[in-house]
């Protein structure tokens, strides 16, 4: 094995290693492999197709892995793109290395004189290291255990049902990257971008947990501790990267650090083009999990749109970022933002499911007639799942279809379960999961998936809104929490205006409800949670003028046939309400779908009667109860019907 050295680097064949001086310097093992192919040849000038060919044997990849390769290499040896000092492109042929080099065996090609630098430690051996890290991992699962008081005598054997749980696999949050310099022209959307590419790969396994971006981005504009945020979010690890522009290339520089402790437990970097900056090398990812000793999931394919194009990821994002929090503008940019995503990228299997879940939205936020929209909807998860058959989005707005418009139940229960297997750190996946499990009456179980959800992403407004928490006082404050988060989350305001008007405080809770309706577009949902309001304070009057309203409305467009059945049965008008049942039915009003637990409270007077019960068994809903008065499954008892329709 050969050493080589040129200016202040040494390169060590047999350890594969290259220093600076007596510093080792960070290099990905094919831009290694690239140095040392060229400095062997460095007599002539190398071509690219001998470089793939020999640093890249046997695989077949793009010229773009060898550009890369090199751009990393140049920044290791601390050239930018207008030095070639060591590794100089010849436009046409290929590359050459053009520094001195001085070779020979390791003890004579050495670093600087010792006087220039600390003593040199002798080398390691690598049974040593096998030793020490050994020891260390043994450390590390004693710190872990250090709570568990050790056992007084060798324990008896135990059946597996007895044995203790296994520990949840460690959260990890991956933060918008930040760059070293002021805006670079590529605005927010490129910390966004990069922090959701390496979450989404490093999601597929199932040892680790993500924490969604989603929440994760609120800390974007902060200048706080990477560190305190993590212990904040109550994450066990946090990466935080850095990215610079240089010419037509970026560098990405990342780190994962504990935060219980602030260790360093791994780093690494890639040097990408500006237009491919959003596809980290597949070693990035495999790097971390190697750093935490888990198992890398396995991948026999890239899915589409994640982020080989650069322009078509930012519209995807954007679309994602708006169906943060609904309202009918918000949707309405989203699928915008995904419709240019797909024209730019026909490919992006995951802008095919969002336009999916954007066109469920609207009719859940802007009164769309859901045989308009869900059609539309079923056609979008279809080309998704086309274009990319294991893509979790895609079975997660199937489920959502077949819950809210097909009503199959069963259908739905198997999509879920199918985005859970997917990816287990989709929070929303076992939040919808949560829904049907609760309109099934299975609440045992839907708050289980709730309180999943709740773990997996508790910054988020919605699931704080509807209630993950799982007990009666938790529902409160989640509410509370929903509207720390986001004060004009009109769901939350709906829930709240309410709740308060239930408990006696009429004039907060009115005000709630008309916010509630100025921000959602004076949809059906809050003039209908204000209407039954009213009349439940005695103000029919008030209940009539909101039910005219809403029937002047219908014959121009859409109204959900159950808001005016609503209304009409809190006024004293049975027939007319299950009339209106009926054709909501006919007209797959989604609202239909919490007949079954809303029969004791919303529809006590027809609970019995021969039509409701005949409707409630073409539903495929008998049976099913709301949950006991002290339990605060997701969707929470006491939530209104319209506002549990939002999702």
């Amino acid at each position: 094995m050969r050493c080589y050295r040129f200016g202040s680097f040494v390169v060590d064949t047999q350890t594969r290693e290259l220093r600076g001086g007596d510093a080792p310097v960070a290099l990905s093992a094919k831009a290694f492999d690239t140095l040392c192919v060229l400095i062997e040849q460095r007599h002539r000038v190398v071509s690219k197709d001998e470089l793939l060919a020999t640093v890249w044997a046997g695989r077949v990849v793009e010229e773009n892995n060898l550009t890369q390769a090199v751009s990393a290499l140049r920044h290791a040896l601390g050239t930018g793109a207008g030095d070639r000092r060591y590794v100089v492109t010849v436009p046409g042929r290929g590359y050459r290395f053009v520094a001195d080099v001085v070779e020979g065996d390791p003890p004579d090609v050495v670093p600087p004189p010792a006087h220039d630098r600390p003593p040199r430690r002798r080398r390691t051996p690598a049974i040593v290291i096998g030793a020490i890290a050994a020891a260390l991992l043994l450390a590390v699962v004693a710190w872990r255990m250090r709570e568990r008081p050790p056992p007084a005598a060798p324990p008896a054997p135990v059946a597996a049902s007895a044995r203790m749980p296994a520990r949840p696999p460690p959260v990890v949050v991956v933060l918008p990257f930040r760059p070293h310099a002021p805006d670079t022209g590529q605005g927010e959307w490129l910390g966004l971008g990069l922090a959701a590419t390496l979450g989404a790969r490093i999601g597929e396994s199932s040892a680790l947990r993500v924490y969604p971006l989603s929440s994760s981005s609120r800390f974007a504009d902060e200048a706080s501790d990477p560190l305190q945020t993590a212990r904040r979010l109550g994450v066990d690890y946090v990466v935080e990267g850095r990215s610079q522009r240089e010419g037509d290339d970026v560098r990405i520089d990342m780190q994962l650090r504990a935060a219980a402790d602030g260790r360093m437990v791994w780093k690494d970097g890639f040097v990408a083009p500006a237009d491919r900056v959003f596809a980290p090398p597949e070693r990035i990812a495999d790097g971390l999990f190697s750093a935490l000793s888990v198992k890398a999931a396995a991948r026999g394919h890239r899915s589409p749109c994640d982020g080989d194009d650069a322009d078509a990821y930012r519209a995807y994002l954007r679309g994602q970022y708006h169906m943060g929090r609904p309202s009918p503008e918000r949707v309405r940019q989203a699928v915008a933002e995904y419709r240019r995503a797909i024209d730019l990228d026909p490919t992006c299997a995951r802008a095919y499911a969002g336009m999916a879940y954007a066109y469920r939205a609207r009719v859940m936020t802007a009164d769309i007639d859901p045989n308009e929209d869900f059609p539309l909807a079923k056609a979008m998860v279809e080309k998704a799942l086309v274009l990319d058959p294991d893509l979790a989005e895609a079975y997660l707005a199937r489920g959502w279809i077949q819950f809210w418009y097909d009503w199959d139940w069963a259908g739905s229960e198997a999509s879920f379960k199918r985005a859970i297997a997917l990816n287990p750190s989709l929070a929303e996946a076992h939040f919808g999961y949560a829904h049907l499990l609760h309109n099934l009456g299975r609440h045992d179980a839907s708050a289980a998936q709730g309180r999943k959800a709740f773990q997996l992403d508790p910054l988020s407004p919605v699931i704080n809104a509807i209630g993950g928490g799982g007990t009666v006082g938790a529902a409160g404050r989640n509410l509370d929490r929903a509207l720390e988060l986001d004060p004009d989350y009109w769901l939350a305001l709906l829930m709240r205006g309410g709740r308060r008007a239930a408990a006696g405080d009429l004039a907060n809770g009115v005000a709630d409800l008309e916010r509630a309706r100025q921000l959602c577009g004076d949809c059906s949902h809050a003039l209908t949670t204000l209407g039954l309001v009213k009349a439940r304070a005695g103000d029919t009057a008030a209940t009539r003028a909101i039910l005219r309203t809403l029937q002047a409305r219908d014959r121009a467009g859409y109204v959900p046939a159950s808001d005016l059945a609503k209304l009409h049965n809190i006024l004293g008008e049975p027939d007319t309400a299950m009339d209106l049942l009926e054709r909501g039915y006919r007209e797959r009003d989604t609202r239909m779908i919490f007949l079954g637990i809303d029969a004791s409270r919303q529809w006590k007077n027809l609970r019995g009667t021969p039509r409701f019960t005949a409707l409630i068994e073409r539903m495929g809903l008998a049976g099913v109860e709301a949950p006991p008065a002290r339990t605060n499954t997701p969707p929470t008892a006491s939530t209104p019907a319209a506002a549990r329709n939002s999702r």
